[in-house]
């Protein structure tokens, strides 16, 4: 990629946008553009850190390993989405590993010997990157919440009710941003259960699903089973799983 698509890249990210453009120019010196082929991993947990990113096209997985020796998703990072913030500030080791789903990613990498120097020299950056660490550490609680309270079934029913989509009269259209094994993944759900809960929705005529597509036919009873309205979900559904 060209100096000057790299330097686009760069003023996209949320925390440079406010910058002149000699700075975000002088930035480019000590960053990259990353393409990760499918499945490649991008760093692991414990490695010292190189900088922090933001995904360009794809998704990038972070994922955790734990003392017993599980596998735990944190979170799935689309375009716009950047990530590894905290390790690039502190100079630590990253806490997790990053990779590449199915379709490959492209990635900015800001290194982190340059973000601190551009931090020293414009505070506006130190402040945006508290911004976006508080919103990370509201999204781990929320996560955090969501596993330990909420059953499979209202996990999934939230994420498809925040995925965005268009509507078809009273039907909303929408796609899976993952495929079905790295969704299962994400929300922290065995491949069978994803596979049983949405076969099962769309037996009762809560959904319609096709490969990646879905179409949301009750958005109601979705709302109620993502609450956990087990009154709601018996009256509407006497079948549907609101546990």
């Amino acid at each position: 990629m060209a100096h000057t698509e790299l330097t686009a890249a760069l003023a996209s990210i949320p925390h440079f946008q406010s910058l002149p453009p000699d700075l975000v120019k002088s930035l480019a010196e000590g960053s990259r553009i990353v393409k990760l082929a499918p499945q490649e991993v991008l760093f692991t947990q414990g490695e010292p850190v190189r900088g922090f990113y933001m995904v360009l096209s794809g998704t990038v997985q972070l994922h955790r390993s734990t003392p017993d020796g599980r596998d735990q998703v944190l979170n799935s990072m689309g375009p716009g989405h950047t990530f590894a913030e905290a390790a690039a500030l502190a100079m630590r080791r990253v806490p997790a590993s990053a990779r590449a789903l199915d379709e490959g990613a492209v990635l900015v990498e800001v290194g982190a010997s340059a973000l601190a120097a551009l931090m020293r020299s414009d505070p506006r950056v130190a402040s945006s990157m508290v911004v976006s660490l508080s919103l990370w550490l509201h999204t781990l609680v929320e996560r955090i919440e969501e596993l330990q309270i909420d059953s499979a079934p209202a996990r999934l029913a939230r994420y498809v009710l925040r995925l965005p989509g268009r509507s078809e009269g009273e039907r909303f259209v929408l796609e899976l941003p993952l495929p079905k094994k790295d969704l299962a993944a994400h929300l922290a759900i065995a491949p069978e259960t994803l596979s049983r809960l949405l076969r099962r929705w769309q037996d009762e005529g809560v959904i319609e699903s096709s490969g990646r597509e879905l179409v949301v036919l009750d958005a109601r009873l979705l709302e109620a089973i993502a609450d956990r309205d087990e009154a709601f979900v018996r009256k509407a559904r006497p079948t549907a799983d609101g546990r």
